[in-house]
């Protein structure tokens, strides 16, 4: 793909270039002619008339390239006639190639290129209505999971593409397998939609994908209404790859408040809150450091507030500076895939790292917790009920989140997992906080 889009900048730079080097860039282009979306790999010259899988393939490809500039994907017929040929001039503007509606070499590379790799145009699209047939493998839709083959696989994973958001998830190959990549793919939109999250295609999960796919927008979950003060919580999960969060553009983005990770149980500092917590307050964000609370053994709490209080405390946090919201307390299931009960937790535990922080900062420390986990495995204890709560509820169907016995209200309702924000390479668990800007500004001392 790279020489391809050398090719494609080399005739852009210069227009006049002789006759053999456009024979050589055709020669490239050809050569590294790519099946983007699994129909052909074929790549003549196309224009309005043509007809067969060389359209279909073009058609497909144009569509994952312009819906990240908002365009409502074309029909992927096989027919290239009036829209195809309105969706190649509008390509054709957004790469900065010759305006004449034909996919010839110099498009047929400039398209892999973006098909495979989505960027935005300079001009975006506005809604239009939305096709059936946007990839052009099947109509079926039976039931897929992991060990499926054939075109009904390549229609899910182009659709996926189409639906979920290329900066954050890298588009899936489109080779009818259903392998671990496509099962995660999948349970990640689950998410988005909030369907049962199995990893199987079934008649919902088609449905809300093939919507999806058609719209002129990506998957993302609504927010709570009422609640227009957005927030992200950060951790290393969000910097895949080791790309970095730019925290100027989340704030840009509307995002007003974060909690990065500091530190996980006895021994565990997270890789980036010596960037992240100052980056996102220089930002302009108000943001505070949690800690992941283990429970791996009996009495550690008062120790785990140590090893948080040093991390932090080289960052420069305070708790008291203009932009630092309170620390927070990450009280929840294990994460080691199995979601039970830290085996030897306890509201004593718990209270030992409160109360050690809450006087190392002089800041009453927010508890992030669920309902489920209080009840579950602590009894439905009452005695947490003082302390602000961040809670986590990815229901769509509830109003607020559900309140842990003797607690009358919440501050910060973590929504969702696959909260898309500028700035951010990878999906983040996103919040809305209940109260007023001024009241933000207030529990950040600004």
């Amino acid at each position: 793909m790279q020489r391809l889009a050398l090719a494609v900048a080399v005739l852009l730079v210069f227009p006049a270039a002789t006759a053999a080097t456009a024979t050589a860039a055709t020669a490239t282009a050809a050569a590294d002619a790519v099946a983007v979306c699994g129909h052909t790999s074929a790549q003549p010259t196309l224009k309005q008339g043509s007809t067969g899988a060389e359209v279909v393939e073009a058609q497909c490809q144009l569509n994952l390239a312009t819906k990240a500039s908002r365009y409502t994907p074309i029909g992927a017929d096989g027919s290239f006639g009036a829209a195809t040929d309105a969706r190649v001039r509008v390509f054709q503007r957004c790469a900065a190639l010759s305006v004449d509606g034909e996919i010839g070499p110099n498009t047929w590379a400039a398209l892999n290129s973006w098909a495979a790799h989505p960027k935005k145009c300079a001009t975006p699209g506005t809604s239009d209505t939305a096709q059936s047939v946007v990839c052009g493998f099947s109509t079926a839709r039976p039931t897929l999971q992991s060990g499926s083959t054939g075109t009904d696989v390549k229609e899910l994973q182009c659709r996926l593409n189409l639906a979920m958001e290329p900066g954050h998830y890298p588009p899936l190959t489109v080779d009818g397998n259903f392998g671990d990549g496509t099962r995660n793919r999948v349970i990640q939109f689950q998410h988005c939609v909030n369907a049962s999250a199995d990893g199987v295609a079934g008649p919902t999960t088609w449905a809300k994908v093939s919507d999806w796919s058609s719209r002129n927008a990506y998957c993302t979950p609504p927010k709570p209404a009422g609640h227009p003060i957005d927030g992200v919580d950060t951790a290393k999960y969000q910097h895949p790859g080791g790309a970095p969060i730019n925290w100027g553009a989340v704030k840009a983005s509307g995002v007003e408040f974060a909690t990065v990770k500091a530190t996980r149980g006895l021994n565990v500092t997270d890789e980036y809150l010596a960037t992240d917590l100052p980056a996102a307050r220089t930002a302009g964000l108000a943001v505070g450091p949690y800690h992941f609370y283990t429970g791996t053994a009996a009495n550690t709490g008062g120790a785990q507030a140590d090893r948080f209080i040093a991390a932090v405390r080289a960052t420069g946090y305070t708790g008291k500076r203009a932009g630092d919201l309170p620390p927070v307390f990450d009280l929840e299931w294990k994460d080691d895939g199995s979601g039970g009960c830290p085996p030897y937790v306890t509201v004593a535990d718990a209270k030992a790292w409160l109360d050690k922080v809450a006087a190392a900062f002089g800041r009453t420390p927010i508890i992030y917790t669920q309902k489920s986990f209080l009840d579950a495995c602590l009894g439905g204890t009452t005695a947490l009920s003082g302390y602000p709560m961040q809670l986590a509820d990815y229901r769509q169907s509830v109003t607020q989140p559900a309140l842990p016995a003797g607690s009358s209200t919440w501050l910060m309702w973590q929504y969702t997992d696959a909260a898309i924000a500028d700035g951010i390479p990878a999906p983040a668990t996103g919040d809305v906080f209940n109260g007023t800007q001024a009241a933000l500004d207030q529990l950040a001392n600004r």
